[in-house]
């Protein structure tokens, strides 16, 4: 009987939400190109952050520049948040202070002028403590799931890229994901769904998994200076690993 009241829920959940969720897409300010600062960490959480305070102010299609576009620097900076919890989701609680930097104040450049990676943004700002800080506000995170390490592949249980739906539609808020990148770990930010989208470009999926599986589309937004992207859900089934929700304090 339990058997059958969980399966129950299950499917009335699947049901419940529609088909296509984009809205957090208007919210999303192009992240800068990371390059290979190996800084995928701070891009997400940060544009993480974007979107939440521009959906809380009613900002929609805000350009690199406006009001809540985030230095990716301040999170590497700042002091650290000493609250537990995974090595992703803890980065994006130093907004918990309360404040961050605009990106005019302290910019994001991840190439020289001679075209070498420049590894100064991981060195400290002259005069970060003095630079002027914006109100942002209060979030939490919420784990949906942490599978293996953060290099792993098919670790994903059935019905993980379900619960990342539902978690999109229940919450309105983006995801914060890892996942194994042709042999790196990367982290980056899922803002919406496509069940219906079943012709997305396979990404790093073997063709023939891709087609098999039909689970639709994930819209996210990486960190190489593109503002949002479809990729196919077998993309995160295969290569992911864990997921959190971002979400504001009510």
């Amino acid at each position: 009987m339990k058997t059958l009241l969980f399966a129950l829920l299950i499917s009335t959940s699947v049901f419940a939400r529609p088909q296509v969720y984009t809205e957090l897409l208007d919210y999303v300010i192009q992240a800068p190109d990371q390059g290979e600062t190996a800084t995928c960490l701070f891009v997400g959480s940060t544009g993480a952050m974007e979107i939440l305070a521009n959906k809380k102010h009613h900002l929609k299609h805000q350009r690199p520049g406006d009001r809540f576009d985030l230095a990716e620097q301040f999170l590497i900076w700042q002091k650290d948040w000493n609250e537990p919890g995974h090595r992703v989701e803890t980065p994006i609680r130093k907004f918990n202070y309360g404040e961050a930097i605009h990106a005019s104040d302290l910019p994001f450049v991840a190439w020289n002028p001679d075209g070498s990676v420049n590894n100064r943004v991981w060195k400290y700002p002259p005069g970060f403590q003095t630079l002027p800080r914006i109100e942002v506000p209060k979030i939490k995170t919420e784990q949906l799931f942490v599978r293996g390490g953060k290099w792993d592949t098919y670790v994903l249980k059935k019905g993980d890229i379900e619960l990342i739906k539902e978690a999109l539609w229940k919450y309105k808020s983006p995801i914060l994901v890892n996942y194994n990148d042709e042999g790196f770990w990367h982290v980056i930010t899922i803002i919406g769904y496509d069940d219906t989208l079943q012709d997305a470009a396979c990404y790093d999926t073997p063709q023939e998994e891709c087609e098999q599986t039909q689970d639709g589309a994930l819209y996210i937004r990486d960190s190489f200076g593109v503002p949002t992207e479809a990729r196919d859900a077998d993309w995160f089934r295969v290569k992911g690993n864990a997921a959190f929700v971002v979400r504001l304090v009510e």
